[in-house]
């Protein structure tokens, strides 16, 4: 076995649509969500004592920990269980709407699998991700998918031209959970806006983004966290096509058609109130290296 280097990605959604809560308990979802160059890396050297796990910086341990829950799911459902030391070097930001605990159980799930040959179809991996979180599946699928149902419902779209984003990280953290409790009841749904959306894309027309980014966990934050409306403004106003919150956020991206366009976004954004990251669309990226 060699050792094995992952780029997990991070995540936005140009679109959140909440159609109610189901009877499991869950809420039904649709929208859009694309992986991009903000990235974690996930590194598994073979040999050892045993199964070691170094968590990232401000990242729960354990099992509280969802890189940790996916290789110990794997090794029970499989029974496969060799020495092996895993770590996660966090460049995501922690609870910020990005996906980047998600995107570290998929790296994990398809990192192992190809490591021990485990022989694990796309399926199976999606169905054991899904037991972690509900972004699992989409970041082991790739690509820019319209995403319904818990959010493992998945079509991945062909766009022929990309947006390029701004992200705009605040230094508050925001749960998913919270968010779910804190949609406002006579917020009025965006019916439509990921359809609306889709098309955009499809068409490769990214200045028509705009208008249709929608998040129905966005107003309930943004009472509790002003900072993520003046960031949102803020963006419009330095010339982003559309700006809206990612997930449950408080992450705000804003859409530029074009890399020269969301670089002067980017430079206009810079206050040291939070972060700036300047993103484009992702792919994964595995390296093999030899073991010392």
């Amino acid at each position: 076995m060699k050792r094995l280097v992952v780029e997990s990605p991070a995540k936005v959604n140009l679109s959140l649509e909440v159609l109610g809560r189901r009877a499991d308990g869950y809420h039904s979802l649709r929208g859009i969500m694309v992986p991009v160059t903000l990235e974690d890396v996930v590194t598994f050297t073979p040999g050892g004592r045993g199964f070691v796990f170094h968590a990232g910086q401000g990242t729960p341990r354990g099992e509280g920990n969802l890189a940790h829950r996916a290789a110990t799911l794997l090794m029970e459902r499989t029974g496969v269980r060799h020495a092996l030391d895993l770590r996660v070097l966090k460049r995501i930001p922690v609870a910020a709407g990005l996906g980047g605990g998600s995107s570290d159980a998929a790296a994990v799930l398809a990192g192992l699998n190809r490591m021990w040959d485990l022989g694990l179809s796309g399926a199976d991996l999606e169905s054991l991700g899904l037991e972690l979180g509900s972004d699992v599946p989409f970041f082991l699928r790739g690509g820019i998918c319209v995403a319904e149902g818990r959010g493992e419902e998945l079509e991945r779209l062909s766009v022929p031209v990309v947006p390029e984003f701004v992200l705009v990280h605040p230094p508050i953290r925001v749960s998913a959970g919270w968010a779910f409790d804190h949609i406002p009841e006579e917020h009025p749904r965006a019916t439509g806006a990921t359809n609306m959306l889709r098309v955009a894309l499809a068409t490769g027309r990214p200045e028509l983004l705009g208008p249709h980014l929608v998040n129905d966990l966005q107003p309930g934050v943004e009472a509790e966290h002003p900072i993520v409306r003046e960031i949102r403004e803020r963006l419009l106003s330095a010339g982003a096509l559309g700006a809206v919150m990612s997930g449950s956020g408080p992450t705000v991206l804003g859409v530029s058609a074009d890399a020269e366009s969301a670089n002067r976004v980017a430079a206009e954004m810079e206050d040291s109130r939070w972060r700036v990251y300047r993103a484009s669309v992702a792919s994964s990226q595995v390296e093999e290296t030899t073991s010392p």
